[in-house]
């Protein structure tokens, strides 16, 4: 009599092991689905404790934003912008600048790049009627700042509207924030986005999008097999930083050029030209990098130069008069020394573009 029933086969020992692999990938899901929740919890007892809410935390909710900035939080002016508080234009040229942390960051209004913008276009009398607000929104991503002009810029009846460009501005969204069931943001419940598993159409990026363990084991897989991509093709870190490498990928510029052409049509519409300023990373100047291949290195700043070309935007390139000594270490923000030298630059380049009337000129136009 034979004793294959009592003795394990290779299909039960396969049965066994997928069976105890999916015993510990649900474990592992409940898992980290308890831990993300009491993170919350605890996130939210820290938040009544510190008596930060809703109503005084610095984003509030936006429908078609995403969020926006709140007027109660620190020294943003009623409009929710890091600026003096926006009164009539009383004959002024009013400048609005677009853009995102890079534009909002310092150490009061004035040490912001807009300040410095300011400061730099006070120097010259010539150009005292020369308004410039900055509303720029940490966070922002082109497609959000668009779509900020659309609701609320024009409102202001700008003149004149820059565009600053981050090299993070590819995807839709970058910040994603949970809401509570009034439909405000919880505080702190910020995480990085992009663009998200969820849009996909296949049902495992669905899945994966909505599983705490297969996003884990993503994020963590892909960063480490990237590294070692990296390490192993003697690579640009920069096409494996997530926040920035859709830059470096085609896939995203031709929603780029769609958001700018809505830019140039607004301006149209509503009789005010555009321009843009593009902003480095520190890495770009990463001298074995540039060395090994320039042209991939600077391969966003061509294709924005492309665009704007073709749409005929005014376009400011800052690569060649800032240097990585500019720049923190997250080689995106700037210093002190940054944010003024390239607030100087682009107040420079409006002047000698003639983007800004002297006194005594009529406004510029945007072409029909």
């Amino acid at each position: 009599m034979t004793n294959s029933l009592t003795l394990p086969t290779w299909k039960k020992r396969a049965l066994l092991l997928f069976f105890g692999l999916v015993f510990a990938a649900v474990a592992l899901e409940a898992g980290l689905r308890v831990n993300a929740a009491l993170a919350q919890r605890r996130a939210q007892k820290q938040i009544k404790t510190s008596g930060e809410d809703a109503e005084n935390y610095w984003a509030i909710a936006d429908p078609d934003l995403g969020y926006r900035m709140n007027p109660k939080y620190l020294d943003l002016n009623p409009d929710g912008l890091r600026d003096h508080p926006i009164g009539p234009k009383a004959g002024r040229f009013r400048v609005l600048m677009l853009g995102d942390s890079i534009g909002f960051y310092g150490d009061d209004l004035e040490d912001t790049m807009v300040g410095h913008m300011r400061k730099e276009l006070r120097k010259d009398s010539a150009y005292d009627r020369v308004e410039v607000i900055d509303g720029c929104i940490k966070g922002y991503t082109n497609y959000q700042e668009v779509a900020y002009l659309k609701k609320f810029g024009v409102k202001f009846d700008p003149d004149l509207v820059g565009i600053e460009f981050c090299l993070n501005d590819i995807p839709k969204f970058l910040m994603a924030f949970s809401f509570d069931a009034q439909g405000k943001i919880i505080p702190n419940s910020y995480s990085v986005s992009g663009d998200t598993l969820s849009n996909a159409r296949s049902w495992p990026r669905r899945l994966m999008s909505h599983s705490y363990l297969l996003v884990w084991l993503r994020d963590h897989f892909r960063l480490a097999a990237n590294i070692a991509s990296w390490q192993a093709r003697h690579g640009f870190s920069f096409d494996y930083r997530t926040d920035i490498n859709s830059a470096w990928q085609d896939k995203g510029w031709p929603d780029i050029e769609q958001q700018l052409t809505e830019y140039r049509d607004l301006g149209h519409a509503h009789n005010f030209p555009v321009y843009l300023v593009v902003f480095p990373i520190a890495t770009q100047y990463q001298q074995d990098y540039v060395t090994r291949d320039r042209d991939h290195v600077l391969k966003p700043q061509r294709k924005l130069k492309e665009i704007c070309t073709r749409l005929g935007i005014p376009f400011y390139d800052l690569y060649p008069d800032l240097d990585a000594s500019l720049f923190i270490e997250d080689a995106i923000h700037l210093t002190p020394a940054g944010r003024e030298r390239a607030g100087q630059l682009i107040a420079r380049f409006l002047m000698a573009q003639h983007l800004v009337p002297k006194s005594g000129q009529g406004p510029k136009t945007s072409p029909k």
